[in-house]
């Protein structure tokens, strides 16, 4: 009798035991992606050679413009938001938008651009913090707002894949740092 048992105590065992083939899959890649688009990469080189990436890791496609997204900088770290620029255009789903300084000297930054823009906010340099905005609203910022210290005088900086979401508050960890002029990653991520 304990025989006729074990034989049914390992059948039920085995036949609730899991294999490949009853495995659940994954959750479905759109519990993956970000709450909003942010910045990706900041470019501050000699002259007019400035440049700001930002991607979309939301899933859906953005009409920029509908949903009133612009830029700002503070002027040396201090005072008012300034030079507000609307952006325009679309952006795709895991796309970048380029927006740069019309009159930069490095083809790759203005040939790489969906908006050119001279003057403010694209005058920035490495102690004006620029802010990506919704509907007036800051949701993404580089670099400290009310504070004058260089955060990126004469870099490059790319955030790092790790980061998947905009923050209102700069963390220099969140960026990998390249010499002035770098701009071989500019448009892609």
């Amino acid at each position: 009798m304990k025989k006729y048992y074990f034989i049914l105590l390992s059948i039920l065992i085995y036949s609730c035991s899991e294999d490949e083939s009853s495995v659940s899959e994954e959750l479905p890649p759109e519990n993956n992606f970000s709450t909003e688009i942010f910045f990706s990469e900041y470019i501050e080189g000699t002259s007019f050679n400035k440049a700001l990436e930002i991607v979309n890791l939301t899933g859906e496609n953005i009409d920029l413009e509908a949903e009133a997204y612009s830029i700002k900088k503070q002027s040396n770290g201090a005072g008012d938001w300034m030079g507000e620029v609307i952006l325009q255009g679309n952006i795709a789903h895991n796309s970048t938008f380029v927006i740069a300084n019309e009159s930069a000297d490095i083809s790759e930054i203005t040939s790489k651009s969906n908006q050119l823009k001279t003057g403010a906010p694209l005058d920035f340099n490495g102690n004006d913090p620029v802010g990506l905005f919704k509907d007036g609203e800051l949701i993404d910022i580089i670099g400290t707002h009310n504070n004058s210290v260089d955060f990126a005088k004469d870099q490059t900086l790319r955030k790092k894949k790790s980061i998947t979401e905009p923050s209102i508050e700069y963390n220099f960890e969140e960026w990998e740092i390249f010499e002035m002029n770098t701009v071989d990653g500019l448009g892609s991520y």
